[in-house]
């Protein structure tokens, strides 16, 4: 009987303390520094993948122009970026302010060849 009684109260306190503000700030703030680390570590292999296709148009992407390298800078930020110039601009051949002619091919070449399509994706 003391047991269960001396079980409870521990319980309890231990409730109470994980309800004060200060703990629960503390928890926030550890679940934050670990989302972000997660992130990071999930995001790793997609910006190597996506220097591996800036690296495979450094020739094209140093004779641009300044708006150009931003442009192509702000597709190869993000996979979802890439995908969507992908499909709009190599597949479904639209036409392209900033990057056309031999640059376009190119790209589109180096994109395809790459892994940040993954299996299956180049069909779509």
């Amino acid at each position: 009987m003391f047991r269960s009684v001396v079980l409870i109260i521990e319980i309890s306190i231990l409730v109470v303390v994980l309800q004060l503000p200060f703990v629960q700030s503390l928890f926030a703030d550890v679940q934050v520094s670990l989302s972000d680390w997660m992130t990071e570590i999930a995001m790793r292999e997609e910006r190597a993948q996506l220097a591996d296709i800036k690296k495979g148009i450094a020739a094209q992407y140093s004779a641009m122009r300044p708006y150009q390298q931003e442009y192509v800078d702000s597709v190869l930020s993000t996979r979802a970026q890439t995908m969507y110039f992908y499909h709009a601009y190599c597949i479904n051949n639209d036409i392209n302010p900033y990057v056309y002619g031999a640059t376009l091919a190119s790209m589109c070449t180096e994109i395809d060849s790459s892994a940040i399509l993954g299996s299956g994706q180049k069909d779509a």
